[in-house]
C-alpha cells in the first residue's frame, strides 16, 4: 500500500521504504486529494454508523448546497457521541476532482482528503495532544486544528504559498504555535512571511529535511492507524485486479457453496418453511401498522414509504424548515452593537456558520460591551485585529435560541 498526496500541481508518495514525486507505480494506494476545493462542516445525526447514516449525510449535503448527488463526493468521521446519535465532521468534494485521477489508480485506491493524512501523521508523531497545522501548498494554503487525529476548524485559502499574504494567515492562526508542512515549508521567501511567528518544521526519518513535503503522504501510508476513516471512494470488491489476483480462491468458494446446497437436510427444510411462515405473518403485521400510522392503505411498503418520505422532504424544502436564515446572524450582530461602535462590514456564510465583522469603536468600554454581547450569542468569538479603534472579529456557530 502506498500513501499518495495528490496535490493540484505536484504528487508526492511514500510506500514505507521509498518516497518521491510523480504518480507512483502502485497497484493499490491510499490517496489524499488536495483540499483546494474542499468544503467542511459539522453536523449531528441520530445514527453513528451504517448505510442509512451514509444516506442521511449525503441528503443533508445536497440539500444544503442545492446540488445533485452525482456532483459531490462526501466523506465523514465521528468527533463526538451524543445522547442520541453522533456529531460528525463532513468533508465535501466535487466529483470532477476524483475524475481527474488516472482511472487505473482511482479504481484501485482508497480516496480521502490530504488533511486526513496530515492529521494522522500528527497523531502518530505527537500523540493525542492538540495542535495546529499550516499546510502551505503551491495552489492552496490550509490551516486546521488537529485533536485526537481528527482535522477540525478547517480554513482553506485558495491561493498558493507564493501568493498568500501574511495578514490572511494571521487571521486564522490567532497567535497559536503551529506545525508548518507542504512545499512552502521549504521555501525561504514564504518562511520570511512567517517571521516572528511560533512554528515548527517536522524532521524525521526517512525524509529528514524533506519531511514537510512528504508529511501528508506519510500519514496516508499509515491510514490504517487513522482516527478519521473518512473516504470519498473505496475500491470495488469485484474489481478486475481483485478477480485476477484471487480468481482461484473464488472458483473454489463458488464450487463449495454450490456443493453445500445438496447437503440441506429434511430438518433444515422444515425450519426454512417455518421461518417463511413467520416472515409472511410479520410482513402482514408491518403493513397493518404502517397503514394505521400513515392513514392510508399500505400494500407495497418498499415503494409507498419512500414516496411518502420524498413528499415530506419536498414539503420541508418548500417550508425551509431547517434553513437558518442569514437574517438570524445579522440580527444577533446588530443587537450587540452598543455605545460608540460602528460596524462597517459583515461578511460570511450561514451555510458554513461563520462570519467576520469589521468596524470601529471610539473607546475600549464600548468595544468590550460589543464583544461580551457577541460572546453571549455565538459559540466562538475571536479578535483578529484591534488597531487605533479599528477591529475585526471572527464569529463561528450561532448559539441555539439566539435571535
Amino acid at each position: 500500500m502506498t500513501g499518495v498526496d495528490w496535490g493540484s500541481k505536484e504528487v508526492k508518495w511514500f510506500n514505507g521504504k521509498e518516497f518521491g514525486l510523480g504518480t507512483p507505480n502502485s497497484k493499490s494506494a491510499v490517496l489524499g486529494l488536495s483540499s483546494y476545493g474542499l468544503l467542511t462542516k459539522e453536523a449531528s445525526f441520530p445514527l453513528c454508523k451504517g448505510r442509512e447514516l451514509e444516506k442521511l449525510v449525503l441528503n443533508e449535503v445536497i440539500a444544503d448546497l442545492g446540488v445533485e448527488k452525482e456532483e459531490v463526493a462526501v466523506a465523514f468521521c465521528p468527533i463526538k457521541r451524543e445522547k442520541v446519535g453522533c456529531t460528525f465532521h463532513l468533508f465535501i468534494e466535487k466529483r470532477e476532482s476524483l475524475r481527474a485521477i488516472p482511472e487505473k489508480l482511482r479504481e484501485s485506491s482508497l480516496i480521502t482528503s490530504d488533511l486526513i493524512g496530515g492529521a494522522t501523521a500528527f497523531n502518530l508523531l505527537y500523540g493525542e495532544e492538540e495542535g495546529v497545522i499550516l499546510d502551505a501548498g503551491s495552489s492552496k494554503v490550509a490551516v486546521y486544528r488537529v485533536l485526537g487525529g481528527v482535522p477540525l476548524e478547517v480554513e482553506v485559502i485558495r491561493k498558493g504559498f507564493k501568493e498568500v499574504e501574511r495578514e490572511e494567515l494571521l487571521t486564522f492562526l490567532n497567535g497559536k504555535k503551529f506545525l508548518l508542512i507542504g512545499g512552502g515549508a521549504l521555501n525561504g521567501e514564504f518562511k520570511e512571511k512567517l517571521r516572528g511567528l511560533d512554528f515548527e518544521l517536522p524532521d524525521f526519518p526517512p525524509f529528514g529535511k524533506e519531511a514537510p513535503l512528504y508529511f501528508n503522504a506519510f500519514g496516508l501510508y499509515n491510514f490504517k492507524s487513522s482516527r478519521c476513516r473518512a473516504l470519498f471512494h473505496r475500491p470495488s470488491f469485484f474489481s478486475l485486479e481483485f478477480l485476477e489476483r484471487h480468481g482461484g480462491k473464488l472458483k473454489f468458494l463458488a464450487f463449495s457453496s454450490v456443493f453445500s446446497l445438496f447437503l440441506i437436510t429434511a430438518g433444515q427444510f422444515i425450519r426454512l418453511e417455518a421461518a417463511k411462515r413467520d416472515y409472511f405473518s410479520l410482513k402482514s403485521e408491518i403493513k397493518r401498522e404502517l397503514s394505521r400510522i400513515t392513514g392510508e392503505e399500505i400494500l407495497i411498503p418498499q415503494v409507498q414509504i419512500p414516496e411518502k418520505v420524498e413528499d415530506l422532504k419536498e414539503l420541508e424544502k418548500l417550508l425551509k424548515v431547517n434553513d437558518k436564515s442569514v437574517l438570524v446572524y445579522l440580527r444577533a450582530i446588530s443587537e450587540s452593537v452598543k455605545g460608540k461602535v460602528n460596524v462597517l462590514e459583515v461578511k460570511g456564510s450561514s451555510l458554513l456558520d461563520q462570519f467576520t465583522v469589521v468596524g470601529r469603536a471610539d473607546d475600549e468600554k464600548s468595544f468590550r460591551e460589543f464583544l461580551d454581547s457577541l460572546k453571549g450569542k455565538f459559540k466562538e468569538v475571536s479578535v483578529s485585529l484591534r488597531d487605533k479603534g479599528k477591529f475585526k472579529v471572527n464569529l463561528r456557530g450561532i448559539k441555539v435560541g439566539a435571535k
